[in-house]
C-alpha cells in the first residue's frame, strides 16, 4: 500500500503489529534495530562532516567511550585549542550544529554523543586499534535519547 492508495479498514490489518510495551524481548529487538539505524545514519553523516565538526564530535565521543562523569557544556566549550579568536563561540556553533544532525545531544547542562555520532566518528577512524563501544553502552545511549525525544 502506498501513500496515496487507499483501503477500507480492517481490524485483521492491525492484529499483526505489535503493541508498544510487548514482551521483554520484542522491545530490546525493537532498541536494537533503532540502535542499527542510527549506526548506518551516523556513518553516512560521518562522511559529510567538516574537520572542526569532526574534531568536535571526537571530543564528545572520546568522553562518553571512557564511560566516566557527563560532561558539561561549559567544560567542553573551555576545551577549545587556542588556535584563534572566538574559538569559545566556533565551538559553540559547531556543538549546535551537531545538535542540529542528531549527532550530539544535549541534557540539561551536559552534552552527549549519540549512537548515531559514535559511528560517524568511529567508522572513519584513523585508530584501527580503536575498540567499538559495548553494546550495553550504545543501549543506555539510545535510551536516554528515546526518552529525551518524549514529551
Amino acid at each position: 500500500m502506498t501513500a496515496i492508495e487507499s483501503r477500507p479498514f480492517r481490524a485483521r490489518d492491525t492484529a499483526q503489529t505489535p503493541v508498544p510495551g510487548g514482551t521483554r524481548l520484542e522491545r530490546r529487538a525493537a532498541l536494537d534495530l533503532s540502535i542499527d539505524e542510527e549506526i548506518l545514519r551516523g556513518e553516512l553523516r560521518g562522511e559529510a562532516l567538516s574537520e572542526a565538526l569532526r574534531a568536535d564530535l571526537s571530543l564528545l565521543v572520546q568522553h562518553e567511550m571512557r564511560e566516566i562523569e557527563p560532561l558539561l557544556e561549559s567544560r567542553f566549550l573551555a576545551a577549545a585549542p587556542r588556535h584563534g579568536l572566538f574559538t569559545a563561540g566556533r565551538r559553540r556553533r559547531n556543538l549546535e550544529a551537531l545538535i542540529g544532525m542528531s549527532l550530539a545531544r544535549r541534557d540539561g547542562s551536559t552534552v552527549h554523543a549519540t549512537v548515531a555520532g559514535i559511528a560517524a566518528i568511529l567508522r572513519h577512524s584513523t585508530d584501527a586499534e580503536a575498540a567499538p563501544p559495548s553494546r550495553g553502552l550504545l543501549r543506555a545511549l539510545r535510551r536516554a535519547e528515546i526518552s529525551g525525544l518524549l514529551p
